[in-house]
This record gives C-alpha cells, structure tokens and sequence, in this order.
C-alpha cells in the first residue's frame, strides 16, 4: 500500500454491513495508507477493518468529527482522503481525483456522489431520488473528499459538532480563502440503508446540525434557516413533476428538520444575533408554519362550509384586531427599553406581559359589544357564548404571545420565535385534527384551535425566558408606576402600529360585512398566506430599530436591514407566486378563482420593504409624528373606500386597493429616507441617534 500518496481515513461505527466492500474499493488502489476510526462499535467492525488491511484506532465515542480528526492526525501523509464507510470507490478513482486535485491546486476536492438505495424499499430509494437531484450535489462535503492534510488540521472541525461538521468546515474554509471543488467527472457510489429509521435519523442530525451552525454564524442564519423549507418547496415540485411516489418524504424531510432544530435552538448559547440575523429568524418565524397553517384552513375548508369557515376567519381576524388595540406600543417600546435593563429585564417583561394581556381582553370585550350592536358579520358569531368565551381567552393568549416575540427581538434572539411559532402552528393543526376527527363540525372548533396554539406559544415562552435565567418578575411586573413608564414611550409608537397594521385585519371584517362569509373565506386564505410574507419585511423593520436602540449601533445598519429585508420578502414572494395557486386549487373551486389576487400582492410586499425600514428608523430617532402620518395616509386609502370598492370590483379590487396604498406609502418612505440619511446626526458624526436618547416625537 505505498504506490498512491494518499493516506486513507475511514470513521466507522458499527458498519460491518458496508465497511467490508467500502475498505477493498480502497485498497485495491493502493494508497499510502488507510486507517479506520472505530466508534466503540458492537457489532465486527474492528475485525473487518483489521482483515482489510487497515490501521485501527478508537475515538472513544466522541463522534464522527472527531473520528475524521483523530484519523487526520494519526496520518503521515500530505494528502488526506475522508471516506465514510457507506461509500464504494469505482477502480482508480482514487488516482483520477488525485490527478485533479494537484493539477487544479486544491486544498479540498470531493468526489462526485451517485446514491442509491441499499435495498428495494421506498425509503432508501427516497433518500437516493433526494440527494440525486438537489442542489446539495455540488456542495462542498467531507463523506468522499481529498483535503490537504495542514489544512484540515489548521482549521478542523468543531469539536461541539455532532452533525452538520461538515457545513461549517465548509463556510470557515471558504471564508479563509481556501480552494474547493467537487469533481465533475469522478464519481463514486454513496449508499443510504433502505428503513424509515435511517431516514428519520438523517433528517433529525441535518436539522440539529443546521442548528449548531446558524448559532456559530448568524450573518448567514436566514439563509440556512429557510434550507429545510425551499428544499421541501423544490422537492415537492420536482416530484409532482417526475415521482410523485416521493410527495410523503417531504412531508417527513420537513417535519424532522425543523423538529431537530426547533429541539436544539431550545438550548440557545446566550449570545445575540445581528440584525441581518435577527430579521431571518422573524421572518422564519413566519414563514415556516406557513405550511401548517394553509393545512389548518385547508382542513377546515374541506370539513366545513365556506359560510363556517368566512365566519371563522372573521373571528380570528378580530382577535387579532384587538391584540393591535390592545399593545398600546408596548411591544415597540419594549424593543427600546429591554437592553438597558440591570436584571435582565424580569420586571419589565411581566409588565409588559400583563399590560397587553389586560388591554387586549378589555379591547375584545368592547369588540363584542360593538359589533353585538351592530348584528351583522361578525357580529353574527357571539350568538354562541362558547365562542365567545373563546374569542376572548384567543384575544388574550394572542397577545401575550406577540408581546413573547418583542421580547425576543430585545433580547437580540429572535431565533427563539422561530420554536415558539412551530409549536403554535402545529398544536392549532393537531387540536383541529382531531376536534373534527371527533366529530365537532362547528365555529367554535376554529377558534378553540387557535386558542389552544396561542396558549402553546406562551408556555414555550415562559419556559425559554427559564432557560435563559430572566423569568418574568410577575410579584413587582404590575405596578403602576412600571406601567406607565413602559407606556409613556409605548404610546407614541401605538398610534404608528395602529396605522401600520389596522388595515390587515380590518379588511376580512369589511369584506365579510359587505361581500358575505362564503368570500371572506376565499379572501382570508389568499390574506393569510400574504400575511406571513408581509412580516418579514416588519421584522427588519423591528431588529433595525433594536440595533439602533442597543450598544450595536453602526453605520451600514441601514443598508444592511433594507438588504435583508428584500432579499428574503423576495424568496417568500416567489415561492407564494409558485405555491399559492397550486394550493388553492387543492381546497377546490370555492377558492382556486382566488389565485389571481397572489400577483397582485406580491409586488406589493416587495414594497413594503421599504416602508417598514423608514418605521424601523423613525422609532429609533423619535420621529414618531411623521412616520404615524405617513402609515394613516396609506391606511385611510385602504379602509375608506374599500367596502365600495369590494362591492364594485370584489376581492380583486380590494387587492389592488392594497398595492396602491402600499405603493403610496413607499414613496413617502423613500423621500424621507433618502432626506434622513444625507442629514448630520445630532450625535457622533456617523452614528444615527438610537431611541435610548431622543424622546418620542
């Protein structure tokens, strides 16, 4: 074994089934040398390893990092191959890579992976469909790889990494300028075991692993936050279009990824996160349960009648009206104040906590009673006290989780809203599930739901502010004089929230008054799935203002914010442009006409990115008064005309109602960024003023 200068490193735990014909494919080549790492296997790993040839040495358990480390040290040679036991190498494919490794002057080449199935099974054969047709083909990985030997012992894998290694070895190599490859003309057999448990473990250790990275690198944690989600989105399109055999994978590829990293995110290092970051993670937090949250209505949908259903989503709209009301610019004011607390914020959490709980229960009551009076839309709905009842325990937990989100932004861990959106969407969709599998077909079911995935949220909430050591002061959280100093700038912001958001959640009620239940049901699905790309830019808008409010404050924070902002409106936008209409037309014809609204919302959003940064930057500055003028302008062009509107043109008429004013309002936010932007600070030169020393406007 001297004739290839190449030392060979195989990890391996219990792998007898693979590593025997992995080990020969190696040394048939030839190479300088080949040592295998055992994991502490139980099964006749070491004995095979020993029968090839191979060097063996234990890493004791610590895992397959640094297994692959350990090996790398132990080598003598310059050049290092990483082979993981599931791999076969094709006759001198050894030699062509290395060939092309030197003549290309690599310090990391990998080679190129066909996968299949080691079975006839559905789930191997998934596996191999997946990592054949994705993009994940040509990135850089560690399973089949020649690395220069200094390199890889100079930079190394974290030694925190269980899984994922390889993505951040990958990002640190590329970020100190080294030179990567993966080859398009060698190729080698990489093997996936053919049982659901396998695929399962794979899912759970490449969400974990995303996990660990986005927490190392948090410029890039929107970017590998949304992986598991655009890969579920391209997936499913390229199986509806070639093997729709593979639909359920997707469904399990998605659910256990974000599983393992909603899991691993609970333990959060407590460090905070840029604003780039920061933004990724709200916008995250309303995207990914974007899916479960169209499962929720489409289940409803295709239970209940639309009449139930317009009814239903007028409910909820109202819940969230009054949570609006009833925030007082609490959560905005909290995003100022929370960094300059001495006890890490328990005593202005639990008043912000109660504060809104309190007013968004009184704003629901007195919503109850207006629209009671009135007796039409959703008025109709409080004829049965159970919804009622629910309506405002939904009002109530739906505010505390929202205040839960604010808290997180201050905190600069907006990753945390992330877990507690999941746990929200999927215990709404579960407590539907089987409320209709029970046999409950009626209003209260909906509302019942999302009280129950609000309620979900705030527990999740209250348990990561525990694991963070700043658990909610509630004996002194409810006093007056807290209160009102969280109100004092918390009001200022609120007349500007109202005007930003009012118009969302008045439009349902509106059309439900004017065009009946059977259309707001179709409006509210098209609105709801609008809406969670319409936060995103909201979240930079937020996270630009905590970074000016907080000790982070720079200049670029501006032009970083409105970047993030449309980069990722613009991937949401675009998989709603490709997603909404397939999906709509899945609940049927009641909601498939609706598809034409998406284009003309998406534009839309786009442009709000924009808008909600020039809030974000006016909060920060105090320039309260002129930012609230501007949002009640576009708000006024939305709410006044548009129940005429709906009953001239309908739903499509109220879309490009939206656009218009949302267009409006870019423009007088443009204008006054550009005026603001070219202004001197009154502070250091360069610094924009953060809110801690300008009193609202």
């Amino acid at each position: 074994m001297s004739e290839l200068k190449v030392s060979v490193v195989v990890p391996a735990r219990n792998a007898a089934a693979w590593l025997g014909e992995c080990l020969e494919s190696i040394r048939s080549q030839h190479p300088y040398e080949m040592i295998v790492v055992d994991g502490c296997s139980t099964d006749d790993t070491v004995e095979i390893a020993r029968d090839c040839g191979a060097t063996v040495i234990s890493d004791e358990g610590r895992g397959l990092p640094a297994a692959r480390m350990l090996g790398a040290r132990s080598a003598t040679g310059d050049v290092v191959a990483l082979i993981d036991a599931d791999v076969v190498l094709p006759p001198k494919s050894l030699s062509r890579l290395l060939t092309e490794f030197e003549a290309g002057g690599y310090d990391g080449l990998q080679f190129g992976l066909a996968s299949e199935a080691d079975g006839p099974g559905y789930w191997g054969a998934a596996l191999a469909w997946h990592h054949n047709h994705s993009r994940v083909r040509k990135w850089f990985g560690v399973s089949a790889t020649l690395m220069r030997r200094d390199v890889l012992l100079d930079v190394g894998f974290d030694d925190d990494f269980r899984s994922g290694e390889d993505v951040e070895l990958r990002i640190r190599l590329e970020q100190a300028g080294f030179k990567l490859g993966v080859s398009d003309s060698v190729v080698v057999r990489h093997r996936f075991d053919d049982t659901f448990d396998y695929a399962r473990d794979q899912w759970l250790q490449d969400g974990a692993g995303m996990a660990r990275t986005v927490r190392k690198h948090t410029g890039r944690a929107g970017w590998l936050v949304m992986l598991p989600l655009l890969a579920t989105v391209r997936g499913v399109g390229m199986s509806l279009v070639r093997a729709p055999r593979f639909l359920p994978y997707w469904m399990g590829f998605l659910l256990y990824n974000y599983r393992a990293m909603a899991g691993e995110l609970l333990r959060p290092a407590h460090k905070p996160i840029s604003v780039g970051g920061n933004a990724a993670w709200l916008a995250a937090a309303r995207i990914a349960p974007m899916v479960t949250g169209f499962l929720f209505w489409a289940l409803a949908a295709l239970v209940l009648p639309p009449e139930q259903i317009g009814l239903g989503s007028a409910v909820v709209a109202a819940a969230l009206l009054t949570v609006q009301l009833g925030m007082l610019g609490v959560g905005p004011a909290t995003l100022t104040l929370l960094p300059a607390e001495t006890d890490g914020g328990r005593r202005l959490i639990a008043t912000g906590l109660l504060t809104v709980a309190t007013c968004s229960l009184l704003g629901a009551g007195l919503l109850v009673a207006v629209t009671s009076w009135l007796g039409t839309g959703v008025g109709e709905a409080w004829a049965d006290p159970l919804v009622t009842v629910l309506f405002l325990a939904t009002a109530l937990l739906a505010a505390s989780a929202y205040q839960l989100d604010h808290v997180g932004v201050a905190q600069e861990r907006a990753d945390r809203t992330l877990v507690r959106s999941l746990a929200q969407s999927l215990v709404q969709l579960l407590f539907l599930a089987v409320a209709l599998a029970a046999g409950l077909r009626d209003l209260a079911v909906i509302v019942a739901a999302v009280a129950a995935g609000a309620l979900a949220s705030v527990l999740v909430g209250l348990r990561q502010l525990a694991r963070a050591h700043v658990s909610p002061d509630w004996k002194h959280g409810f006093r007056p004089r807290p209160a009102l100093n969280l109100l004092k700038p918390g009001l200022p912001n609120h007349a500007l929230t109202l005007a930003d958001r009012a118009p969302g959640y008045l439009l349902p009620l509106i059309v439900a008054a004017t065009l009946g239940p059977a259309s707001t049901a179709a409006w509210y699905v098209v609105w709801m799935m609008a809406s969670a790309v319409f936060f995103v830019p909201q979240s930079a808008g937020f996270t630009l203002q905590t970074a000016l409010a907080g000790s982070r404050a720079r200049p670029g924070l501006l032009a970083s914010a409105l970047r993030a902002s449309f980069m990722l409106t613009l991937v949401a936008g675009l998989i709603l442009l490709l997603a909404g209409p397939l999906l709509l037309g899945f609940l049927g014809p009641d909601y498939a006409s609706a598809w034409v609204l998406i284009p003309v919302l998406v534009p839309a959003l786009l442009l709000s990115c924009v808008t909600q940064v020039y809030y974000g930057l006016c909060r920060a500055q105090g320039r309260l008064f002129e930012s609230t003028i501007v949002a009640t302008l576009a708000a006024l062009l939305v709410v006044a005309p548009a129940a005429a509107v709906a009953q001239q043109y309908g739903l499509t008429g109220v879309s490009v109602l939206w656009a218009v004013a949302q267009a409006a309002a870019c423009l007088m936010a443009t204008w006054r960024l550009i005026t603001l932007t070219r202004m001197k600070p009154a502070s250091t030169a360069g610094e924009i003023p953060s809110a801690a020393r300008h009193q609202p406007t």
